[in-house]
């Protein structure tokens, strides 16, 4: 393959994203409040999966629901009931819920990707330490504890569009964004922007359902016309279970990548 050389509009948006990175890596701080992400040039904005809003994803676009048969209880390996399920000896740390919701939520997908009626992009899904991102930081085991259960993407040099699964520690409100979840997107984004295939690409967006306790949401994340934005969902709650919030994230994690990505910034 010959050498591509990086453009100057390329580097710089790696060199701000890298800036960010560090300074939010330096914060003393386990959680952001809305203001605070403001005063750092992330501008936070809604998100739905709702093709028809206002507020519809930019790149990431959710299967539609009628392309899929209603799943069966039995047909997503039994149903899930949050608090209902769990018993004296339970683990209830927040990622020891997410690690059970995440075997839920994986069923879903599966049953999503295997039903799907229409034609369904071939998202690629790894463990991370089988993925380009293995030495990307995904994984912190001291508090406030994440990491990343799995990373999806495309085998195609047009799409540098990321998809992943991750887990907190730590459970968030509608009005705070994690660190692990932001530290997560920037690190992620960075990998995608040092990858030769990707050096034509100026944005690098990011897809995460972030799981946390019995909490879930998703946050769709990109960088372009020099700021970086953060649109999370409003918190799904599975504290009693939550058959169509399973349904919503699946037909989202098997969704096609949209948007204009080669754009300068």
């Amino acid at each position: 393959m010959p050498h591509v050389v990086e453009s100057h509009a390329h580097r710089q948006v790696r060199s701000t994203l890298t800036d960010l990175a560090r300074e939010i890596n330096g914060l003393p701080l386990d959680k952001f409040e809305l203001q605070q992400l403001e005063s750092l040039n992330i501008h936070i904005d809604p998100l739905t999966p709702d093709a028809t809003s206002a507020h519809k994803p930019a790149y990431f676009a959710s299967y539609p629901d009628h392309c899929v048969p209603e799943p069966k209880i039995d047909d997503v390996g039994g149903a899930y009931n949050g608090l209902d399920d769990e018993t004296e000896r339970s683990l209830t740390r927040p990622a020891d819920r997410a690690y059970v919701m995440n075997i839920h939520l994986s069923s879903y997908i599966s049953y999503y990707d295997l039903n799907a009626k229409e034609e369904r992009v071939p998202w690629i899904s790894r463990c991370v330490g089988d993925s380009a991102f293995e030495n990307s930081g995904l994984y912190k085991h001291d508090q406030p504890e994440f990491g990343c259960y799995h990373i999806a993407e495309l085998n195609d040099p047009a799409y540098p569009h990321i998809k992943a699964v991750m887990y907190n520690n730590m459970v968030a409100t509608d009005s705070t964004i994690l660190y692990g979840e932001l530290i997560s997107i920037l690190r992620i984004m960075l990998t995608q922007l040092r990858r030769q295939k990707f050096i034509h690409q100026m944005v690098t967006p990011v897809f995460i359902i972030s799981l946390m306790g019995f909490q879930a949401r998703v946050m769709e994340a990109f960088f372009r016309d020099g700021k970086m934005v953060l649109r999370p969902t409003k918190l799904y709650d599975f504290s009693h279970g939550n058959h169509n919030a399973f349904k919503i994230l699946a037909q989202w994690y098997i969704g096609k990548p949209i948007g204009i990505t080669t754009l300068a910034s």
